[in-house]
């Protein structure tokens, strides 16, 4: 009887995050709240977003690293007022980005959050396939926007000083801390 139960709960949560990654890709969220922090980061996933954003909040009023307020996995960048709201975007490899969603057992929960309703139908390759379209779709919302800082996962490290610099952060604390990359 719990075998039975326990597959009935797999496919109900399988069949929510199937039509929350269809109304994602036609619906996204597009109201943004009134308090709209000055710094969003926003990521494919898998890529440091949540080190980087833990490390930010010490120096700047940031969306939430847990993703509670919605604004760390948007598709498209939200409309802002660019001189008040400061976006970056961190992408990475699409094979490191499935790897790490994989390991970490959210690869589900972010093909939700993205839009992917193809990747839930398919596996290997397919499955594959449809996640770096899904991948591809976003960096090339975020890439379009001059007034957003890109950097790719491996660059994060590299351009800390870019980072310091973008955010207009004053702290010389914040090069010298920066986090260290995970290996």
């Amino acid at each position: 009887m719990k075998i039975v139960l326990n597959f009935i709960r797999l496919k109900i949560r399988f069949f929510k995050y199937f039509l929350k990654a269809i109304k994602n890709n036609f619906f996204q969220k597009k109201k943004l709240p009134n308090n709209l922090p000055t710094v969003l980061v926003i990521s494919t996933g898998g890529v440091a977003t949540t080190t980087l954003i833990k490390y930010l909040k010490l120096f700047s009023n940031i969306n939430c690293e847990n993703d509670s307020d919605g604004l760390k996995h948007l598709i498209r960048p939200p409309v802002v007022d660019y001189k008040k709201t400061k976006i970056i975007y961190i992408s990475g490899s699409d094979e490191k980005i499935f790897n790490s969603l994989k390991r970490r057992n959210i690869f589900n929960e972010q093909m939700m959050k993205l839009g992917c309703p193809l990747s839930f139908l398919f596996t290997g390759k397919l499955e594959k396939y449809f996640f770096s379209r899904c991948i591809k779709r976003q960096k090339k919302n975020f890439y379009n926007n001059d007034k957003i800082l890109t950097l790719m996962f491996d660059e994060i490290w590299d351009k800390k000083e870019i980072i310091k610099n973008y955010l207009d952060i004053d702290s010389k604390l914040f090069l010298e801390e920066f986090p260290s990359k995970k290996v």
